[in-house]
Order: C-alpha cells, then structure tokens, then sequence
C-alpha cells in the first residue's frame, strides 16, 4: 500500500509536475536536487539553524514527491539505474538529516547524553530498516509495501522535531524508532509468510 501521506499531497504538486515536464526537466535532475536540498538541511541543523533545516527539509521532500511523478507524466519509466539512485538519495538524505540533528544537538542542542544517542541511533537504525526490508523483499520476488512509518511519515515526525527543537527532539526520535521498529516487524512477518506460501505452492 502506497504511503497515504504521499499520496494526499500529490495533486496539489501536478502544476508543477507539469511546469516541469513543460521545461524539459528529467527525473533524475529532480532527485539529484532533492539531495543536495537534504545535504543543506543537514548542515543548517548541524549549525543550529532548525528553521533553515526545516525549509531545506520540505525542499528536499517536495523533490522526492516529483521526481517519480515527472517520470509518469513523461510517460518514461525511471528504469533499473533511474530507481537505484533514487533510492540511494533516499538513504543518504535520512543519513545527512539524522547526523545533522547528532551534530547540532552536541554543539547546540545542550549536549547529547547516553539515553539520547541510544535513541538517536535506533531512530536511524529503525529507518534504514524499513527501506532495506522492503527492498531486500523485492529482490527476492516479494512485494513489501506493509507499514505506516515509510518514508514521508517518517519525514514528516523531523519535520516535527525541527518545528519544536533539540529540547524535545528525544521523543520525537523516540516515536520515530518504536514506528520504525513496528514497521519492520510488519514487513518481516508479511514476507516470511508470503515466500512460505509461494514455496508451499511451488512443491
């Protein structure tokens, strides 16, 4: 099932899908802008700057949003290589934001004690998860699009966390990880389950 947050914020971008198309724009130049707009958003959190992180952060999401739907509207399928460097643009905009908030929360959030790292990291672990889950599914011949905390979701709990601040950021990421943590569970379960029943068949 196709991210619903994703979803719901799509029309209102076809205008500019079109634009774009109208431009001669290509997908992949979307998804390489979209990454250096996460990169921006990492470094202004880094330094301190949550209200240019978090503009940079919508950037970023906004071009992960049109990318795929320029491809559609040009009738042209993003192919193996158009899919593989978006989902690697994928992983290394979570990882610019997420060592972003590491770095801004020791220099200017106060400082980042034991508990906070542990849940940082297992925000970032869980996150990394539910991409490779899915697309280690795919690989295999299963589909894997189970769960709520798929991409825009989890963007969207940053997005959050940057409107309130490092004080409160640890709950954020913490709501972040058990969601993460819980999809993975899911998509686990759904596949295991889906490769026995294919095996079963095939016997």
């Amino acid at each position: 099932m196709q991210s619903s947050l994703k979803t719901s914020l799509r029309k209102p971008l076809l205008p500019l899908v079109r634009w774009l198309a109208a431009m001669g724009v290509q997908p992949n130049q979307i998804t390489f802008a979209g990454l250096l707009a996460s990169l921006l958003a990492g470094a202004a959190i880094a330094f301190g700057h949550l209200p240019l992180g978090l503009i940079w952060l919508i950037v970023g999401l906004v071009c992960d949003m049109l990318d795929g739907d320029l491809a559609r509207l040009k009738l042209e399928k993003m192919g193996p290589a158009g899919a593989f460097l978006d989902s690697c643009a994928d992983r290394l905009s979570e990882a610019f934001v997420f060592g972003g908030l590491l770095i801004g929360k020791i220099y200017h959030g106060g400082g980042a004690d034991l508990s906070w790292l542990l849940v940082w990291l297992l925000a970032l672990s869980g996150s990394f998860l539910v991409s490779y889950t899915r697309a280690r599914a795919e690989g295999l011949g299963s589909s894997c699009s189970v769960g709520f905390a798929e991409r825009p979701e989890r963007m969207l709990i940053l997005l959050l966390l940057l409107i309130f601040g490092f004080q409160r950021s640890v709950w954020f990421l913490l709501g972040l990880a058990l969601l993460s943590c819980w999809t993975v569970y899911q998509r686990a379960v759904y596949v295991v389950h889906q490769l026995g029943a294919t095996e079963t068949q095939s016997k």
